[in-house]
């Protein structure tokens, strides 16, 4: 049966797996969950019913988005407990947490030389998604493996592009809202709200005729 170091290893930089290992057990009120692929969260914080906390991160990451997600959830935890639930979850003492992790692992060299410059700049001022920083989400999409190459984020798109779903529903693209595109559906005329990160299929030889 594999330890916790090799469970790690499968899922981030060898570079950051002794230091991660290390921080779960001498924090030993806190538990790590990999989980399922979730659509709308890359990782997340929480205090059990009972004792302690728990992070998850969704199993499906590549190496680098995992363990910035993770320390992103860690900063939480460090957040919380050196703080306490008064102060903002995404507010200048996450931040300030958050930002010395980042730099933490990149001196261990635990993200490659390329996203170092654009990790200090996000370091500085973390957003509370990595999906709202675009470079930095395209930077680190760019070390996936098994995604098609057909696919393109919804917010690479221009207005009025039409795309395809992985399900096959045809949408054209509208205006922004905040983190999510209004999308009109071709078959039922309907306006959906499409995150703008969803991966689609873009369609360049298809006509509106509605």
């Amino acid at each position: 049966m594999p330890n916790g170091q090799e469970i790690l290893s499968k899922y981030i930089p060898e570079q950051a797996v002794e230091n991660i290992w290390m921080f779960f057990q001498t924090h030993s009120d806190l538990e790590l969950k990999i989980t399922r692929k979730r659509n709308t969260k890359l990782g997340d914080f929480r205090m059990l019913s009972g004792k302690g906390y728990r992070i998850s991160v969704n199993y499906n990451l590549n190496p680098y988005q995992f363990l910035l997600t993770l320390l992103h959830e860690m900063a939480h935890y460090l957040a919380y407990k050196k703080f306490g639930r008064r102060i903002k979850p995404h507010g200048r003492e996450w931040k300030l947490i958050f930002g010395g992790l980042i730099t933490e692992y990149i001196e261990l060299l635990a993200f490659p030389e390329e996203l170092i410059p654009i990790l200090k700049k996000y370091a500085q001022n973390p957003k509370a998604s990595t999906n709202g920083d675009g470079e930095l989400f395209l930077r680190l999409s760019g070390y996936d493996k098994d995604r098609d190459e057909r696919m393109k984020y919804v917010f690479q798109l221009t207005e009025g592009s039409l795309f395809s779903m992985e399900n096959g529903s045809l949408f054209k693209l509208q205006e922004k809202r905040r983190t999510r595109y209004k999308c009109i559906n071709l078959k039922n005329n309907r306006s959906y709200l499409v995150h703008q990160n969803a991966l689609v299929y873009p369609i360049n030889n298809l006509t509106n005729e509605k």
